[in-house]
């Protein structure tokens, strides 16, 4: 079948046909996987790679297959780590483990206990494995550093923004174009130099690292984030900037004496103070309050509240019970949708990711609303 057939077949296939091709597809792949590790090994054990004319088991993978040199390691590390732990075995031909889990715990398993490695990371993603095998090993010392890597261009139009969350409706973050000296760099400014920075961080750091990457619903870089931290760190320690402060109090506390003494002065007949003129204006004829008109905004306090109950995380269920774990791009949605009556209560309001969003929109034929 050519793949302009196979490309056409698909496209008639209904939603639940797809998914179900996908992971045919997978299984599959799955199976190919396990019989080159097994290829992999009896080339070692035969030395076949020296009869080919390939001086090592890599450059057969490399230069014959055309691995990449990433690619290569990880099959060999993996198929030598399959024939030596057939518990490991079982594990990748059960798709507990993938190749690459398996490749990156193959060095642990033969340091520590394999049993009780091969049970934690069973049916773990594979950044579970890695959050496992860094837990059974030294730290290396790193130095911390900050040096400039080159230039980038001014950025022009800004990003894509249809999936940044509006969850706290949180200002945006700093803009680190670079500040021109006159009209023509404003017009073409100077590339910007760029730095990197390397440090090693703790899990406390890490954990407050992600609530802000939560908090900011993931629109924010971790350039950002920093940069606005730092940024409120010298505004409260910065001697500079604390003087900078007093004397704008110190001004505005001059400008408002001002005032006053004008607004001490004899007013001109006939005209209105602005506190008698608000209050008729937001009463109606008989002495009542004016309704306050319906608004789309939704205060702070509620929209903690939904953050909180729902675990900052986009509350989208499938039909099998798998629920997205995206902490990016939340925005809040009404369950009764506004333009249909939905009211702005806990009850109403639910956090979704910005793509399951607008699913929820398409679902329910509300992007006309």
């Amino acid at each position: 079948m050519t793949t302009k057939k196979m490309k056409r077949s698909i496209e008639q296939l209904s939603n639940n046909a797809v998914i179900q091709e996908g992971d045919r597809a997978v299984r599959n792949e799955h199976a190919l996987l396990i019989s080159i590790l097994k290829c992999l090994n009896e080339i070692e054990k035969r030395s076949l790679y020296l009869k080919e004319g390939y001086s090592s088991l890599f450059a057969f993978c490399t230069c014959r297959w055309r691995y990449s040199p990433s690619k290569a390691g990880r099959f060999i590390a993996a198929a030598r780590c399959m024939k030596k732990f057939p518990a490991a075995r079982m594990l990748l031909v059960d798709r507990k483990i993938t190749v690459c889990g398996l490749a990156k715990i193959a060095r642990l398993l033969a340091e520590g206990n394999p049993e009780e490695i091969l049970r934690s990371v069973s049916g773990k993603t594979f950044a579970d494995i890695e959050k496992i095998v860094t837990s059974h090993q030294i730290a290396p010392a790193m130095r911390e550093s900050l040096r400039p890597i080159g230039l980038i261009e001014p950025a022009g139009k800004t990003s894509n923004r249809e999936d940044k969350g509006d969850l706290f409706q949180a200002e945006d973050p700093p803009n680190h174009t670079h500040v021109g000296r006159g009209p023509q760099h404003d017009l073409q400014q100077e590339p910007e130099q760029r730095y990197e920075i390397r440090f090693s961080a703790s899990e406390e750091f890490c954990r407050d690292l992600e609530r802000a990457k939560m908090v900011c619903s993931g629109s924010w870089t971790l350039e950002a984030i920093m940069a606005r931290a730092i940024r409120d760190l010298l505004e409260k320690r910065d001697p500079e900037r604390k003087e900078a402060r007093r004397k704008k109090r110190e001004a505005r506390k001059q400008s408002k004496s001002h005032v006053k003494f004008r607004s001490q002065s004899p007013g001109k007949p006939g005209t209105v103070s602005r506190a008698k003129a608000t209050t008729e204006t937001n009463s109606s004829g008989n002495g009542r309050q004016v309704s306050p008109v319906r608004s789309r905004h939704i205060p702070a306090l509620l929209r903690d509240k939904v953050f909180t109950r729902d675990n900052g995380r986009c509350t989208y269920t499938s039909s099998l019970g798998i629920r997205c774990d995206s902490t990016a791009h939340l925005q809040i949605d009404h369950i009764t949708p506004y333009c249909r009556g939905g009211e702005h209560s806990l009850e109403n309001l639910r956090i979704l990711c910005g793509k399951h969003n607008r699913l929820a929109a398409r679902e329910m034929s509300l992007t006309n609303c």
